[in-house]
């Protein structure tokens, strides 16, 4: 882990330490000295938990330090340990007879994060913590795809909703719960939250697919630099609230050493996401000394915004919590991280006509706290005006254009 302005704590610096398949031996000493000072066993646990990490965190304690590690906090994570890989081994099972129902029913899907993830990146279904299924299906196929669900004793996490007369445009969360088991499927055509939206059904996905095997059982996955993206865009999407969507991104890099950077970054350009990316992998770098081509650091390493930014993430590892990048501030950073200038106003011009709070009460590290309030302020302006003076459908229209534009 390199250097940084924010301090950690020591049990947040130990987490990030034991949070990877591979230690070298100069860190394997550093872990050994961290546990023999004083730590709050607890607290690392839980924020273990928190983070998703406790497999990890156990992994290597064990092998390289148990006679270190206080019995009972030991025996703890062991314990869960357990747990999580009972719940990991039946998700991976369901996902492989959910994915032979809809290939019966000619419904192409993908499996994304999860058993999926877990079995391609990390080649071992107990090192990765997961909870739910999430598949990627075509838009189109929405409904048949539900229909397969609840054919299979599913149901909508919203009962009272009836999905099949909803717009599911509107909607892009299809989320489906089995009756009597603690299986949560969720059908995804677009990565969408508040004020940000990604694409998952491209034609790149489904033409790339490997295979790879889980539970015995042969799924088709995504291509290793199309993961990358989806690990990235995600990550961000939730401000990389959790250690193990960074291990993710660190772990496929160990993997995959020799990825088609070239594809990955015409793919991020079309798809307005490279900043997004580079988010990730300077996490993975900073963090989890994930290797990164030369050629590909020096693309992001001269990115005040993503160095910035890099820094101040998880929050939850920071001794300053205040100091870091929270998930409630996440609009602040889709804003911070646009592919360009133009992009990054667009948007701003659709946060000001939302009257988003980042207008009025930006983060204390945002950057573009005087000029978004001064763009709000002839926003305001400009719609008074054109009020009095233009036609209800010209207004209209430019209410289209700023939407579609951001």
């Amino acid at each position: 882990m390199k250097a940084s302005e924010f301090p950690m704590l020591p049990e947040s610096e130990l987490l990030i330490w034991c949070a990877r398949m591979v230690v070298t031996e100069e860190l394997a000493a550093d872990i050994r000295q961290r546990v023999q000072g004083p730590l709050d066993w607890d607290g690392l646990i839980d924020l273990a938990c928190y983070h998703g990490v406790v497999p990890l965190l156990h992994r290597n304690l064990s092998t390289l330090c148990a006679d270190l590690v206080p019995v009972e906090s030991l025996t703890l994570l062991c314990r869960r340990t357990h747990a999580g890989t009972l719940l990991n081994q039946l998700l991976a099972h369901e996902l492989t007879v959910l994915c032979e129902a809809f290939e019966a029913h000619r419904i192409p899907v993908i499996p994304i994060k999860g058993a999926s993830l877990a079995a391609s990146v990390y080649g071992d279904l107990t090192l990765r913590s997961f909870s739910d299924i999430d598949l990627i299906v075509p838009e189109g196929s929405i409904t048949e795809a539900q229909a397969v669900l609840m054919d299979l004793g599913y149901e909508s996490e919203i009962p009272s909703l009836d999905r099949s007369q909803k717009d599911h445009k509107k909607d892009p969360h299809h989320v489906f719960l089995k009756k009597q088991t603690l299986f949560r499927v969720d059908l995804q055509y677009m990565m969408a939250r508040q004020q940000f939206a990604f694409g998952l059904d491209r034609p790149e996905f489904w033409l790339n697919r490997r295979p790879v095997m889980v539970a015995n059982k042969t799924v088709q996955v995504l291509a290793p630099e199309d993961l990358l993206v989806i690990l990235c865009v995600h990550g961000s999407k939730h401000v990389w609230e959790q250690l193990k969507w960074v291990c993710d991104v660190a772990e496929l890099l160990r993997v995959h050493q020799h990825l088609d950077w070239e594809r990955i970054f015409k793919n991020t350009s079309t798809w307005h996401c490279q900043r997004l990316v580079y988010m990730g992998l300077s996490l993975a770098h900073l963090l989890l000394d994930a290797p990164v081509p030369e050629r590909v650091l020096a693309r992001f390493s001269t990115d005040s915004d993503v160095q910035m930014l890099s820094r101040r993430i998880p929050f939850t590892l920071l001794a300053d919590h205040q100091a870091g990048v929270k998930e409630n501030q996440a609009v602040a950073l889709y804003f911070s991280l646009k592919d360009s200038w133009l992009e990054r106003w667009k948007f701003g011009l659709m946060l000001c006509r939302d009257k988003d709070p980042l207008v009025t009460t930006p983060p204390a590290w945002f950057r573009w706290r005087t000029s978004l309030s001064c763009l709000a302020r002839f926003v305001f302006l400009f719609h008074r005006t054109m009020k009095r003076l233009l036609p209800s459908r010209i207004q209209r229209a430019i209410n289209r254009f700023v939407e579609q534009s951001g």
